[in-house]
């Protein structure tokens, strides 16, 4: 395990991506998809965050391990947003997972360290450019992914240029 918590598994639904889901908390919804939750396997606890998706296939993933004051803050009886201090206005950077889905399951993940004290418009945007070029790099690694997987990941990266320039 690294300091950026349990990897999430291809394959898996975006929002329990961790090979032994024991819990998944859902925060918020969008059209009956998942956006905002945590997820707990493995002993860890991660925040699951939709950043952006295409409307049709594709979404982009965030994937934050938390710790004891993370948790904290997300059980408190404020009114405070969800992703205060955890992702938005954050006091340092955070070691994260970025993932993208198609069809809701993931089909890309790559480790990343999330600056510090970012809005969420800037969180979102550092993420989808970190994610486009991942997978501008992953695309063109030799030997090449085999071609279903080339196919999937080529319209995801397709779609998170095109989220990326929105």
């Amino acid at each position: 395990m690294s300091s950026y918590g349990p990897a999430p598994e291809l394959g898996k639904l975006a929002w329990a991506p961790l090979p032994t889901v024991e819990a998944v908390e859902i925060i918020d919804r969008y059209n009956g998809v998942p956006t905002l939750g945590v997820a707990r396997a493995q002993g860890e606890t991660c925040l699951f965050w939709r950043i952006l998706s295409d409307d049709e296939h594709v979404s982009v993933w965030l994937y934050v391990p938390l710790t004891n004051p993370d948790e904290e803050h997300l059980n408190a009886d404020d009114d405070s947003d969800y992703l205060d201090t955890i992702v938005v206005k954050s006091s340092r950077p955070r070691y994260t997972t970025m993932g993208v889905a198609y069809d809701n399951r993931l089909v890309f993940e790559r480790e990343w360290q999330l600056p510090a004290d970012l809005s969420a418009d800037d969180a979102a945007l550092a993420c989808l450019e970190f994610c486009a070029e991942a997978m501008r790099v992953a695309l063109a690694q030799k030997p090449p992914l085999p071609a279903t997987r080339r196919r999937i990941a080529q319209k995801a990266s397709e779609a998170v240029k095109h989220l990326a320039t929105c």
